[in-house]
């Protein structure tokens, strides 16, 4: 008996080991296969990020050559393009804040400026002395900085070294505490940032300002903190996963402090206050062709919020790129429309899911506003208009300035005089001009000058 019971002990002993051995193996493999993802992912972000800052050189190269309008309009519509598609690229890293600030601001103002010199050549406009020389000043940092992003992604492409710090990936999600060490892409990114240690603010006539990125956020102002482990549940239900299928990456601090996270080619920030979910980008859809129209996806995007449960949004404009449909929209206050409080929607035009969500402009700005005292009537705002343009419709819209402050104005649909559509935005109180822009539509979207 005593030797049987102790075969049987040590059969039980054996078999429990290989269960366990078992289990540990394939937890190694689906932990190996996550990180492999999650690697080709940040590897792909960051081939993205490399080419269009290297296709920024060049055009910025050729916009200093160019010498003739439509030359330079043509160059500066590829310019935003670009910009754009490098400032998407970047959100999709794990960069912080603090280490991306650099580039994410000189983007932010290549595609700014690239805004700006179409609308001016549109008007039949010239550049003048000192936007070519900002158009150099921008070129001289492109010169500098597109190599060292294109050298990163040689380092890192190949798979031999992490993108991430996984010193930063912790499993107590109520802790607070700043990761003290940096992985070789932190460190590496961070070189390329201190590029811009002087970089100054460029001057020009153009919609960009310092002071607009500088404010408070409105929405979050009075909100309770929440804790990592609070806006990891908040983030799993929004994009319907489980929380455990989240991580926890970091803290960001700056103008919005949110929690950062990653997960399965997924990419989320909430806020700290109030535990808003502020940016979502699912990086696994499809590039094939598209096969649903901008009515269908617009139609996505507007249930998609209902379910958040944000209301009151009216969608404006929208562009299709890469197979995704990014639809801006603005919050309606008693038929006035805030573009301050903008919400960015993405559905994928070949499957229709939601794949980039982004409030940081709605976050930032929204607030109820008193908007009703001493207006002119919509007649007297008429008049204001160019006799060249005739009106096709109208409506109340408050529009962000320069300063950081809004504007209350009639916003007048109008056509030109060679049927181009143009928007018209009087002062409601003054009735001044306070802006003019020009539409450019195609199958791909609408973009606004």
């Amino acid at each position: 008996m005593r030797l049987r019971a102790r075969v049987k002990l040590i059969s039980y002993i054996s078999a429990s080991v290989l269960v366990i051995f078992g289990a540990g193996i394939v937890g190694f493999n689906m932990a190996e296969n996550y990180r492999t993802r999650t690697q080709y992912s940040y590897q792909r972000s960051l081939s993205q990020l490399s080419d269009y800052c290297s296709s920024i050189k060049t055009t910025l190269e050729k916009s200093s050559y160019a010498n003739t309008p439509p030359q330079q309009y043509g160059l500066a519509s590829k310019l935003m393009v670009e910009a754009e598609g490098a400032k998407n690229a970047l959100s999709q890293l794990p960069v912080s804040q603090n280490d991306g600030e650099g580039i994410q601001k000189y983007l932010t103002q290549v595609g700014d400026f690239a805004s700006f010199s179409i609308g001016k050549l549109s008007r039949n406009e010239t550049l003048s002395k000192d936007n070519k020389s900002a158009l150099k000043k921008l070129s001289e940092y492109a010169d500098n900085i597109a190599p060292k992003i294109e050298e990163l992604s040689a380092k890192f492409g190949d798979g031999e070294e992490n993108i991430g710090n996984a010193v930063a990936l912790k499993s107590n999600f109520g802790s607070d505490t700043e990761p003290n060490q940096k992985s070789s892409f932190d460190n590496s990114f961070l070189t390329v940032s201190k590029s811009f240690v002087d970089y100054p603010s460029l001057i020009y006539d153009g919609p960009f300002a310092d002071s607009v990125q500088q404010k408070k956020p409105k929405f979050t102002e009075n909100s309770k903190e929440c804790s990592a482990q609070q806006a990891q549940k908040i983030l799993a239900d929004f994009v319907n996963r489980d929380y455990r299928e989240i991580t926890y990456r970091e803290k960001r601090k700056g103008v919005l402090p949110v929690y950062v996270f990653d997960g399965d080619n997924l990419y989320g920030t909430v806020t700290v206050k109030g535990g808003y979910v502020c940016e979502v980008y699912n990086t696994d859809y499809p590039s094939d062709d598209s096969k649903i129209k901008y009515k269908e996806t617009l139609q996505k995007a507007e249930d998609f919020l209902k379910r958040q449960k944000v209301y009151d949004m009216k969608d404006s404009y929208y562009v299709i790129h890469n197979s995704v449909c990014t639809i801006n929209f603005a919050y309606s206050q008693n038929d006035i429309i805030c573009y301050g409080d903008l919400i960015k929607v993405g559905v994928s035009t070949v499957t229709g899911d939601v794949v980039i969500y982004n409030a940081e402009g709605y976050i930032m700005n929204h607030t109820e506003r008193n908007t009703e005292n001493n207006l002119i009537s919509e007649q007297k705002a008429c008049e204001s208009v160019s006799s060249e343009l005739d009106i096709i419709s109208s409506q109340k819209a408050l529009i962000p300035m320069q300063n950081g402050k809004e504007v209350l104005c009639y916003e007048f649909k109008c056509k030109g005089k060679d049927n181009e559509n143009v928007l018209v935005y009087i002062n409601a109180r003054t009735a001044m001009e306070e802006q003019i822009y020009i539409l450019l539509q195609s199958d791909g979207g609408t973009l606004v000058m």
